[in-house]
């Protein structure tokens, strides 16, 4: 992996380790519950092994505007870095990441449709706490599903 490539894209967790930090299993099993408890369209939400967890997966009922379905996956490491992708049936996708990218803040979003690796835009979500960043990350998606669009995802404020 290189140093700009984003942690999130399906890079082996063996590869990204360096970068991103060891995966914090507590952190994915909050962010789950959180999940789970706020989210009346969470159909599932599970780790994708329970022992060494990697990634959390949180399958939706519906999506954004024309989409059926949709999903979230999150990686939280013990160093604080996180990345949340949403992708759905229509193939339309965006990622809150907070981790190291060259020649990007820290705190950084990838916009719609397709969350492009570059160019990035600074993350609405300024907060840092696990709890904080899922309420966020929920508020924005509820935002985009509310409005059946993407048109504002990341402009919310303190924090949103």
């Amino acid at each position: 992996m290189t140093d700009d490539e984003d942690p999130s894209q399906h890079t082996p967790p063996n590869e990204q380790s360096g970068v991103f930090g060891p995966i914090d299993a507590g952190a994915l099993r909050e962010i789950r519950d959180l999940f789970v408890e706020q989210e009346p369209l969470v159909q599932t939400a599970s780790l994708d092994d329970p022992l060494n967890p990697q990634t959390l997966s949180i399958e939706l009922s519906d999506g954004v505007g024309t989409a059926s379905t949709a999903r979230i996956d999150v990686r939280w490491s013990l160093t604080g870095n996180y990345a949340a992708h949403y992708t759905d049936n229509q193939d339309q996708n965006f990622r809150f990441d907070c981790h190291p990218k060259p020649d990007a803040p820290r705190r950084h979003f990838h916009p719609p449709p397709d969350a492009p690796s570059r160019p990035v835009e600074p993350s609405c979500i300024t907060v840092s706490a696990v709890d904080l960043v899922t309420r966020a990350i929920l508020q924005r998606w509820r935002y985009a599903y509310a409005h059946e669009s993407f048109e504002g995802i990341n402009d919310a404020e303190n924090p949103p």
